[in-house]
């Protein structure tokens, strides 16, 4: 039996449970947030990188899809240990500020 080699869409909505730990990601990835408030958005910018966007709903529009596809992949490589340890970072982040 042949098996396509296809790899299943992300999607559109990010999980509450996953959001901090996501953020904390992308800030470790070199990304600069912006909080557009008027639209009740979040904003990453990396310099020659697409923009993502993730609302206060959830929603993520296709730059933040392709970059969470890839977090959860990583998560699924390194486990639970992963998101404990950028989940704390954000104490530690609030501490700063």
């Amino acid at each position: 039996m042949k098996l396509l080699d296809i790899e299943p869409k992300g999607t559109k909505f990010i999980h509450f449970k996953l959001a901090i730990a996501f953020e904390n990601w992308l800030l470790n990835d070199g990304y600069h947030p912006k909080l557009i408030k008027h639209s009740a958005l979040i904003r990453f910018s990396k310099t020659n990188k697409p923009t993502i966007e993730i609302y206060s709903t959830g929603k993520m529009n296709e730059a933040a899809q392709k970059r969470y596809s890839i977090f959860l992949k990583q998560y699924l490589r390194l486990g639970k240990s992963m998101i404990a340890s950028l989940k704390g970072q954000s104490l530690k982040m609030l501490k700063v500020a």
